[in-house]
């Protein structure tokens, strides 16, 4: 049994098939289901097997494990992320999109690496997957966007192809509104410095009803970390035509799942705790937050300023799941499908087991022996 599968395997029905259906939607009051309490989840039968589903799950795509940057703070290089060859359309992934769609996900998010190094390749992913959910978006440092590729209608620059085939978002990761400061900061290799006033300009300029780009910012003490820091980030976003921002802090992962890198350093000393932040952010004249949620592994806090600018200020960790129900999807490089970013064993089909140990006793060897 996977970590995913809530349900043993004496107590799944005996059926060999391929039949996939929902079998019972739980709400927010809490339901007794094989004698553990649940809410806001669904039960699915898919291909045998069944399984619990939040009804908040996150879809994730992580198209590739490699990138033109090499961002202290990146997530990839903290914990397990399988490489492969770039993510494409094929019936293993279009397995695991089935799924997600059968349990009622309707946001999914493309990240990597740097998705945008291979244009082609995202405009392919993109127009297979984005159409199959209400929302989708995309995690970038913005390298390709401008790249031409090859569609259905014609060429086309990247951003404005994955616009028309259902791409309702943009999250473009920028460490520092000074340019220098941020190809320094992501560590961005080659001759391109990162995304420029013009670049951000150029994709603000394609916001929309059905779009939304936003900056993204990490932070850190040698870039982002005080409110006046923030605030003035705000205003270089927005004298560009951003109107949506969020600012993170460096991911906590817990020890048995944490990869021994000077990444996973960095994180460690570079930890910002947001609450000062917050309580700096509510005492501003024209913010108000509308918005903030404290769980055991991540807190949330939505400020508007003004009429249309959102900042987003976030703090998040991660923890093994408290419980069977599956709270994220990530489809890895490799293909395999993940219910934790953290923990290589929560694998969603038990078919993958061999690429898992595989990914286990390269990635995180010591979870090989437990």
């Amino acid at each position: 049994m996977t970590v995913s599968q809530g349900i043993t395997s004496a107590e799944r029905p005996a059926i060999a098939d391929h039949a996939r259906y929902v079998v019972r939607r739980i709400g927010p009051a809490m339901e007794e289901y094989n004698g553990r309490l649940y809410q806001n989840c669904s039960v699915l039968h898919f291909d045998g097997a069944e399984y619990l589903f939040s009804h908040r799950a996150i879809f994730t795509l992580v198209t590739t494990a490699s990138c033109n940057a090499a961002c202290k703070f990146c997530s990839n290089e903290i914990t397990f992320t399988p490489n492969g060859p770039y993510l494409e359309p094929t019936p293993h992934l279009e397995r695991v999109v089935d799924f997600a769609e059968l349990a009622g996900v309707t946001k999914v998010a493309f990240t990597g690496g740097e998705p945008t190094a291979n244009p082609g390749k995202l405009a392919s992913l993109v127009a297979a997957v984005a159409p199959r959910f209400q929302r989708a978006r995309l995690h970038t440092n913005g390298f390709g966007l401008a790249k031409t590729v090859e569609t259905a209608h014609g060429s086309s620059e990247l951003l404005p192809a994955l616009i028309a085939s259902g791409l309702t978002g943009a999250s473009l990761s920028i460490a520092h509104h000074e340019t220098a400061t941020n190809r320094r900061l992501m560590r961005i290799k080659g001759r391109w410095g990162g995304m420029s006033e013009d670049d951000v300009r150029w994709v603000a300029s394609h916001a929309s009803g059905r779009f939304t780009p936003r900056l993204s910012c990490v932070l850190s003490t040698e870039g982002v970390h005080r409110l006046s820091d923030i605030l003035e980030y705000i205003e270089w976003g927005v004298s560009n035509g951003i109107k949506r921002f969020i600012f993170r802090s460096c991911s906590q992962i817990p020890e048995p799942f944490q990869k021994e890198t000077e990444y996973s350093d960095f994180n460690e000393s570079e930890y910002i705790p947001i609450e000062p932040l917050v309580q700096q952010m509510r005492k501003l004249d024209g913010v108000e937050e509308t918005y903030a949620q404290h769980k055991s592994d991540s807190h949330v806090h939505v400020f508007r300023m003004g009429d249309d600018i959102t900042v987003d200020i976030d703090e998040s960790s991660e923890e093994e799941d408290p419980d069977p129900k599956i709270r994220r999807l990530n489809v890895m490089p490799d293909g395999v499908a993940y219910t934790s970013w953290i923990d290589p064993r929560s694998h969603l089909f038990t078919d993958d087991a061999e690429r898992v140990r595989a990914t286990i006793r390269r990635e995180l060897p010591l979870l090989a022996t437990q």
